[in-house]
C-alpha cells in the first residue's frame, strides 16, 4: 500500500489515486477478484488510514439507482415480511454505495461489512460465506438484516428530507401557466388604461380650445 510521508498536508494526488483504485477494485470484485477471501477483499477495500470525506448520496442520484418500489422491497425485508432472496438484486447497488462512502454516517461492523461485500460485490451465496466467516447461516442472515436496516434508514431519511425541502420551498406563482396568463392580462389592462387616459386628455384639450374660441374677440 502507498503511504504519504509525514508532512503538514497529505498530497492530493495520493488521495485521488486511492479513490480511483478503490472505485475500480469495488467493480472488479465481481470478476477477477471474486475468488479472493472475503476478509482479504475487505482489508483492501477499506483503508482507515486514508478515508477522505466523500459526497453523500443525493436524492437525484438515488432516483437513478433505486426506484420507490426497490426501497419498498427493502423496507418489507427489514420488517421480516419477505425473504432476503427478494432483495438480492439490490445488494450490488447497496454494497457499492456503502464501500464508496456514499451513505454518510452509516457504519457496519467488520462481520456485517464482510457479509455485504461477499454477497453484494463478490456475488457469493450465504453457504460459501458460512465456511469463510465461520458463523452459522442463521446468524449471518440476522446480521445481514440488521445492516440492511441501517442502510434503508439512511435511504428513507434521504427521501423524507427531499420531500420536506419541496414542501418548505417558497412558492413561485409566476412559474405557472395560469400565473403567466394573469400577468399577460394585467399588462393588457394597464396598456388599455394608459391609452384611454391619453385619449381622454386629447379630447379634453380639444374641448377647452372649442370653449375658448367662443369668447374670442373678432376684428371689425
Amino acid at each position: 500500500m502507498l503511504h504519504a510521508l509525514h508532512c503538514e498536508t497529505t498530497a492530493q494526488w495520493l488521495v485521488e489515486y486511492w479513490l480511483d483504485f478503490r472505485r475500480r477494485f469495488v467493480s472488479l470484485l465481481a470478476f477477477q477478484f471474486r475468488t479472493f477471501p472475503t476478509s482479504l477483499a475487505l482489508s483492501v477495500a477499506v483503508n482507515r488510514a486514508a478515508n477522505p470525506k466523500q459526497q453523500t448520496l443525493t436524492k437525484q442520484e438515488m432516483d437513478v439507482l433505486l426506484t420507490k418500489y426497490d426501497v419498498k422491497r427493502l423496507e418489507m425485508y427489514c420488517n421480516n415480511l419477505v425473504d432476503y432472496h427478494l432483495v438480492v438484486d439490490l445488494l450490488p447497488t447497496l454494497a457499492r454505495l456503502y464501500f464508496l462512502n456514499k451513505m454518510g454516517d452509516v457504519h457496519l461492523s467488520a462481520v456485517q461489512a464482510a457479509l455485504l461485500l461477499g454477497m453484494g460485490l463478490q456475488h457469493k451465496v450465504v453457504d460459501s460465506l458460512v465456511s469463510e466467516l465461520e458463523l452459522p447461516a442463521s446468524q449471518l442472515l440476522g446480521l445481514f438484516n440488521r445492516s440492511t436496516r441501517r442502510m434503508v434508514t439512511f435511504l428513507v431519511a434521504l427521501v423524507e428530507g427531499a420531500v420536506a425541502e419541496t414542501l418548505l420551498a417558497p412558492s413561485r406563482p409566476t412559474d405557472t401557466p395560469h400565473a403567466h396568463r394573469l400577468q399577460s392580462l394585467s399588462s393588457e389592462l394597464d396598456q388599455a388604461a394608459d391609452e384611454l387616459k391619453k385619449k381622454q386628455n386629447e379630447e379634453l384639450k380639444k374641448l377647452k380650445k372649442q370653449n375658448l374660441s367662443q369668447y374670442a374677440i373678432k376684428g371689425s
